[in-house]
């Protein structure tokens, strides 16, 4: 590594122990702005506008994804994306989507309408608006404008802001260059001054002063802070009023919408199949017909009795006639009865039959033995005659019974008839309301199911928000606060001086040190210390000749210095040296490094003397004024090294990179800066 790639590296690195330094020679720097910063802090604390700080916080638990509770119910797909629902984010973006709700604008809007905050209390400190004002009305889009309200002896309030004035009466509209305002009725000060702001500038106010963050987990925090304790406690408490209004209206989850779309749809169902039961009731009570299908089958089987019962009626209406014919006629017999059975189904006709058998068995019994004119063959004759007689009048009236029974049995069939011929039109009609019924039942059924899954669902969904630290109004100031400001002051005058102290060191009009030195044009640099030799550098081309040159008129002295220490280092390593000593524009030459000869300026000039020192010297070091000397100038050569020397203390920056610069355009190679060091004597020891 050549000494220029050392030097920048030096250059480009920074050492403790340079800034320590640096920090050291600049600590009236460090002082002086430490102090300032102080001031600055006891100005704030005794002008600087108080500033109060509210906080709140609300729990914001994110509805649950109707997606992800499909994905649930498809088989293992809710398992296997539930422990990576995390690691994408899920949960993170919805409350982070709740965080934005709460900095939305058209929340910060409803607050500023709520607590007047387009108009800011400026006199006095400390009171918020919505004391002053009842409610404002400033649509229009203007520059900030302040109003000074003055209190007259009427009570009114004088009113003036640029080239405006008015009167303001407590409680009365009053119209302003910038909208309309209505000044509160209660206990108001004398004298006070407002800024308005239109809603746009006074929402950018609200959004710059409010923060809204996460807390942790589902729970947000609302931090305000505002000039006057009431406002920093009112911000907060209303954005989150408005929040849980705007989550139980407009941002209702899926599942809570569905719950009031279900619940209006049970009601509507359940309204429609009342309706429905009471159509299929009057349906009934008209028709008679409870189920058409059990009337059917009951009318068939009654049907079907009265005409067997018709029949059989029928058969002894007509029995009844032949008997009552036979008994007119007179061949009425006991034996012609019996073909008679439904007849003498009585107990009295079964009297009468056993009596007529009897005496017709007597008969029989008397003509074997006598005549039919026989006495008592007529006598028994007679009597089964009257028999006879009382059987006719008997078989009239059952003849008249079955006859009467016929008709009811006829009428009967026939109703029974019309009303089965009606069961079709009636069982149509009803199984319509039934069907309607049934329909109308199963819906409501399912509705009643799908609102109670619902409920569920929205209970957690978490519809329901709720704030969980109302905020408070703050006794003390958040800013400023005495001994955070103090030390905040000294803190950052500690710190701009440290800045300004480094910068004055890297940057500053002075240059002091090897270290700064070689920082600041990339050449190695080192000091001039008693007994310390001075080598060339290496990766310089090799040349009998050395150009010792000072930077500034100060550095004369140690630029004999150096040459001297140079004319020693190279005696001591063996070489022939000698000064030519051009600093006072003298030529003089010092051979072998004694100083004990010395030699006139050759005819040729200061390049012929250095050539003939050359010629009769192993190392020629030529001490010379400046740069800007013209010995400097003929003594100057490509490939003829230079040793800048700069004073002990301090040298100008600009001087410094001036001489470099210098250097580098007449491509002339810097061997190093020689910083000098304290007295001769010291140096030459």
């Amino acid at each position: 590594m050549t000494g220029h790639d050392r030097a920048a590296v030096h250059a480009d690195s920074i050492e403790i122990a340079e800034v320590i330094r640096s920090i050291r020679r600049g600590w009236r720097v460090v002082l002086g702005c430490a102090a300032s910063g102080v001031v600055a802090a006891m100005l704030v604390l005794l002008f600087a506008p108080r500033i109060y700080q509210g906080k709140a916080s609300v729990l914001v638990r994110a509805s649950t994804d109707a997606g992800a509770s499909l994905l649930s119910r498809i088989g293992g797909v809710g398992d296997l994306l539930g422990s990576g629902a995390a690691s994408l984010g899920i949960g993170k973006t919805a409350i982070e989507t709740e965080i934005q709700v709460l900095n939305s604008q058209a929340l910060a809007r409803r607050v500023i309408d709520s607590l007047q905050l387009q108009a800011r209390v400026l006199n006095p400190v400390g009171v918020p608006a919505s004391a002053l004002l009842r409610s404002s009305s400033l649509p229009a889009q203007f520059a900030p404008r302040r109003f000074r309200f003055e209190k007259a002896s009427d009570g009114r309030y004088r009113v003036t802001g640029g080239d405006f004035s008015a009167d303001a009466t407590p409680g009365v509209a009053l119209a302003l260059p910038v909208g309309t305002v209505e000044l509160a009725t209660g206990e108001l000060p004398q004298s006070f001054e407002l800024k308005f702001y239109d809603r746009e500038d006074a929402t950018s106010r609200l959004e710059k002063w409010l923060d809204v963050g996460k807390a942790g987990g589902d729970v947000a925090k609302i931090t305000y802070k505002g000039n006057d304790p009431i406002t920093a406690q009112a911000v907060p408490n209303a954005l989150v009023t408005m929040y849980m209004e705007r989550r139980r209206t407009v941002d209702r989850g899926t599942n809570q919408k569905r719950v009031e779309y279900l619940t209006e749809q049970v009601s509507t169902t359940n309204a429609d199949l009342a309706a429905a039961e009471r159509a299929l009731r009057r349906q009934q009570e008209s028709s008679g017909v409870l189920d058409p299908q059990v009337f059917g089958r009951v009318g068939l089987e009654q049907a079907a009795e009265l005409r067997k019962s018709l029949i059989e009626v029928q058969v002894e209406e007509g029995a009844i006639t032949q008997l009552v014919a036979q008994a007119a006629s007179g061949g009425l017999s006991v034996r012609s009865l019996a073909a008679y059975p439904a007849f003498l189904r009585g107990a009295s006709l079964n009297a009468l039959l056993g009596q007529m058998s009897e005496l017709e068995s007597k008969r029989s019994t008397l003509l074997e033995r006598r005549t039919a004119q026989d006495p008592e063959v007529v006598a028994l004759d007679q009597s089964i005659k009257s028999i006879e007689a009382q059987f006719v009048p008997m078989a009239s009236t059952y003849a008249t019974a079955l006859t009467r029974q016929r008709v009811d049995l006829t009428k009967q069939l026939d109703s029974m008839q019309t009303a089965m011929l009606s069961v079709p039109a009636t069982a149509e009609a009803g199984g319509r309301l039934q069907r309607d019924v049934l329909r109308l039942s199963q819906i409501y059924a399912a509705l009643q199911a799908q609102l109670v899954a619902a409920r569920l669902a929205a209970i957690d969904e978490g519809g329901d928000v709720r704030q969980l630290d109302t905020a408070i109004a703050p006794r003390k100031p958040w800013f400023p606060r005495p001994w955070i400001t103090l030390g905040g002051g000294l803190a950052a005058g500690l710190l701009a001086g440290l800045v300004a102290a480094l910068a004055l060191s890297w940057f500053g009009r002075w240059v002091r040190g090897p270290a700064e030195i070689e920082r600041a044009t990339g050449i190695p640099a080192q000091r001039l210390l008693a007994g310390a030799p001075l080598l060339l550098g290496a990766g310089h081309p090799v040349s009998r000749t050395l150009l010792v040159i000072p930077i500034e008129d100060r550095a004369r002295a140690a630029g004999g210095m150096v040459a001297q220490r140079l004319l020693r280092t190279a005696t001591s390593r063996s070489v022939d040296a000698t000064i030519l000593d051009l600093s006072a524009d003298t030529l003089r030459a010092n051979l072998n490094g004694k100083g004990s000869e010395t030699e006139p300026a050759s005819s040729g000039g200061v390049s012929a003397a250095i050539e003939d020192l050359e010629k009769r010297y192993g190392l020629v070091v030529v001490q010379l004024p400046g740069l800007s000397s013209d010995a400097t100038a003929a003594a100057l050569r490509e490939g003829r090294p230079v040793i800048l020397v700069a004073p002990a203390d301090r040298v100008d920056r600009e001087r410094l990179r001036v001489a470099v610069e210098t250097l580098r355009r007449l491509d002339i190679p810097c061997a190093g800066i020689v910083v000098g060091g304290g007295d001769a004597a010291s140096a030459l020891k």
